[in-house]
């Protein structure tokens, strides 16, 4: 859903919130773009008539979200009745952007039911003058822009592919043994997504590979394959760190091993060193979802969870599957795994899932299938095949 990048009066704000405003461009936050118009206008529009009668509760779960997610010293003005000011003064832009992206998500969920980027109404605030707040959009799927200050001093930031050696090229094979069929080759990779409406890598994706036909894996063996993952991506993400990586960085991990208390401890403590750098960039993709988890458990280990990374998604293989994990939260998106399927097939379950999100990941698609066909029945983002072990 897309919305106007909003023009707000402040001619009729109390004269405590004018000078509130005042004091936020005279610390020079606006110049440093870390001022932020959230709207709620995407609820509302979906609302309809009951927004009257529901707006102060809405507003109320505004405010709870900007108290968890808003420290001292940030502040938050409520402009009109759609729209609110965040001011950003302890961390820099992208972070402030993520937090707010954060509130808007979660805002959506839960009086939506869906937390699509479509829907998400972020404007950075570009000037406060002549009784009037201007602003811009802001592309959320955009790397984060660099404030012009820091230009002099800070080195570039450089995009994944340009790193020594790029992401792409760093590859692990090794062996463990399987439950069920003993020594198995595997192959970790890092292969870029591409978005479909845009034709450009928009992100990377770590991926385990396993020999054809090690689909049936014990709880044992999916909660190795996610710790050998981990282990892949520890090094990516200190360089993330050093080098200002901003592209997402998708990472699967088993649900398996997560719904239980000892394996999601054990996984989340190894990664608990980069907390800060997987809340910005790295999107937790769970595998081994189905319609058959008990009920609450998804939620329950969603919630376990979701602190530690900037947004969650969840493969699925059927419609039903779709079903189930969105009766149990609201995941930013979906990923399906080609598997030889019947193009049929999978426009069928992509249709089911195109209503709960617009974010759809087909992974491991044939080099002979049509990226242009994948888009036509509904898919966003896909990964190729190329270098999937045989």
């Amino acid at each position: 859903m897309e919305c106007d990048v909003p023009r707000v009066s402040t001619r009729e704000l109390v004269a405590s919130r004018a000078e509130q405003l005042q004091r936020i461009t005279d610390a020079g936050l606006v110049a440093q773009g870390r001022v932020f118009l959230l709207s709620l206008e995407p609820i509302k529009l979906q609302i309809g008539a009951k927004w009257s009668a529901r707006s102060e509760v809405i507003w109320d779960a505004v405010e709870r979200a900007l108290d968890k997610s808003m420290p001292s010293p940030d502040v938050y003005l409520r402009l009109n009745d759609t729209s609110v000011l965040v001011a950003i003064a302890s961390t820099d832009s992208y972070e402030g952007q993520v937090r707010c992206v954060e509130v808007l998500r979660t805002l959506l969920s839960y009086f939506l039911g869906r937390s699509a980027d479509a829907d998400i109404a972020l404007s950075r605030i570009s000037s406060i003058a002549d009784g009037e707040i201007s602003a811009e959009h802001v592309d959320i799927a955009a790397p984060p822009r660099r404030p012009i200050a820091s230009l002099a001093t800070d080195p570039p930031t450089r995009s994944p592919e340009h790193w020594i050696p790029p992401l792409t090229e760093r590859i692990s094979n090794g062996t463990l043994s399987l439950t069920h069929y003993g020594e198995s080759d595997y192959r970790i990779d890092v292969v870029p997504v591409w978005r479909l409406d845009r034709e450009t890598i928009s992100a990377y994706a770590i991926r385990m590979t396993l020999p054809a036909g090690r689909d049936h894996l014990s709880d044992r063996d999916r909660e190795a394959l996610t710790a050998l993952t981990i282990e892949h991506t520890l090094p990516i993400l200190d360089d993330y760190r050093k080098e200002g990586g901003t592209f997402a960085l998708i990472l699967p991990m088993s649900f398996s091993a997560l719904s239980a208390r000892r394996p999601r401890l054990a996984l989340l403590s190894r990664c608990s060193p980069f907390k800060d750098v997987m809340q910005r960039a790295v999107i937790a993709e769970l595998t081994d979802l189905d319609a058959g988890i008990p009920s609450g458990l998804i939620r329950e280990t969603a919630a376990m969870i979701k602190p530690f990374f900037r947004v969650l998604t969840a493969t699925v293989s059927t419609s039903a599957d779709v079903s189930a994990v969105y009766r149990e939260t609201a995941f930013h998106g979906l990923a399906i795994r080609w598997r030889s399927r019947q193009i049929d097939d999978l426009a069928a379950v992509l249709r089911t899932a195109g209503r709960r999100t617009r974010n759809l990941m087909v992974h491991i698609v044939p080099d002979d299938i049509s990226a242009h066909d994948l888009k036509a029945i509904g898919a966003t983002h896909i990964t190729w095949d190329r270098g999937h072990l045989r």
